[in-house]
């Protein structure tokens, strides 16, 4: 009897169980939110641009006439009095619900990120139980409403498209990207100042100059612009105090430990200006913080592997003499990169992005109570000695550059 009863109890909760969802939402109902741009507004209001994927075209797909050249994203732009407020007025534009659980981008303009600074936004963005900490956080140089509106080649939107810019950033590291969860990290610390990547939208030299090109049927033009992350962005608190170039933000990077890969274009004087580039295998950092007399000083130990990849010098490589000399060069490139960082945050910024401070903290936590609330003026003063181990374990498996009429 008892077996007959749990029986009909499962089967009537199996049919209340695929009867239906109470509350589900339909797609075209829901206003998915691939990115967002945040810029300053009049009055001292706030602008938002909100990409949202334009689900009748995808459902549509591509096969239809005239169909094909209809936008799989829709821009939605607005102003408010505060971020709340705008990204809730944008619902009345789209006539959807907004939905940002898929957001992963946000872009704050450079202007807004300087004069006005992000705290409030951040902390906006903290308590949104929909936004995921892990979406990129990063600085728009130049016009976003055209940023967020570069045609795309593959991905689907063009937030889309400079996330996965960033998601490759390993072939370069030529700019330092944070997302949300690391900025607020940052924004907190009591030593280590906020950094992130900068976006912007260059011309595009693969644009045709000639009439006539790419307007044949079914054909799409090359857009006018592309989209690049161009170095990083330098805070001291909330607010954007400066940039970093492509060399400078990978000195950053060396610093911190965070190369991963990318390559190193070496210069060799004494081969008439030629360089030799490498690839990056392994690299990584460790500093050494020391306190005599009232000042710090740091050893940054940094080791790097690679290979030969670009050979134009024409060195030797089976000659271990000039392989020495090369992987000399090597990291000579290295120490000028980490250099040209510390040149710049330290006498022109003024600002700890390396996570130096964290260095001190960790080593002399008694002395850094008192060093802590100096740190901002003691900073620009410390030492920091580079040295660089260089190896480069192998050559693809090439050896000598081949030479005109010689085997």
């Amino acid at each position: 009897m008892i077996r007959r009863i749990v029986i009909v109890f499962l089967l009537v909760l199996n049919l209340l169980m695929v009867s239906g969802c109470w509350d589900r939402n339909e797609l075209e109902d829901l206003g998915i939110v691939s990115g967002v741009a945040i810029e300053q507004g009049s009055e001292g209001r706030i602008r938002v641009i909100m990409q949202t994927i334009n689900t009748a075209a995808l459902a549509k797909g591509t096969g239809g006439k005239g169909v094909e050249f209809e936008k799989a994203y829709r821009n939605a732009v607005i102003e408010g009095d505060t971020l709340y407020d705008a990204l809730n007025g944008v619902t009345k534009l789209v006539a959807t619900k907004r939905n940002l659980s898929h957001t992963t981008l946000f872009i704050v303009s450079e202007d807004l990120a300087r004069e006005r600074g992000v705290h409030d936004i951040v902390d906006f963005l903290e308590r949104d139980p929909q936004i995921r900490l892990d979406s990129w956080f990063i600085v728009g140089r130049g016009n976003l409403i055209n940023l967020l509106d570069v045609p795309g080649r593959i991905t689907t939107t063009p937030a889309n498209r400079i996330s996965q810019i960033i998601k490759y950033r390993n072939e370069s590291f030529a700019y330092a990207p944070v997302n949300l969860e690391e900025f607020i990290r940052l924004l907190q610390s009591e030593s280590t100042q906020p950094y992130t990547a900068v976006v912007e939208s260059q011309p595009n030299a693969s644009l045709p100059t000639d009439q006539g090109h790419g307007i044949l049927d079914g054909s799409v033009p090359e857009p006018l612009n592309n989209t690049t992350m161009n170095g990083t962005a330098v805070f001291k608190r909330d607010k954007m105090v400066g940039w970093l170039n492509k060399d400078e933000s990978r000195g950053l990077l060396w610093l911190r430990g965070e190369v991963k890969g990318g390559i190193i274009e070496i210069p060799i004087p004494e081969k008439e200006g030629k360089k030799a580039v490498t690839t990056i295998l392994y690299a990584k950092c460790k500093l050494q913080p020391e306190i005599r007399g009232g000042q710090v000083y740091i050893t940054a130990r940094i080791e790097v592997k690679s290979y030969l990849e670009d050979n134009q010098a024409g060195v030797k490589v089976d000659q271990p003499e000039e392989m020495n000399r090369l992987e000399a060069a090597q990291g000579e490139e290295v120490k000028r990169e980490v250099e040209a960082a510390l040149q710049k945050a330290q006498q022109e910024y003024k600002v700890d992005v390396f996570g130096l401070g964290e260095a001190v903290h960790r080593k002399y936590p008694d002395d850094w109570r008192q060093l802590q609330s100096e740190w901002p003026d003691l900073f620009p003063e410390v030492q920091v000695d580079i040295q660089v181990k260089s190896l480069i374990e192998h050559t693809a498996l090439i050896g000598n550059s081949p030479e005109p009429g010689q085997k």
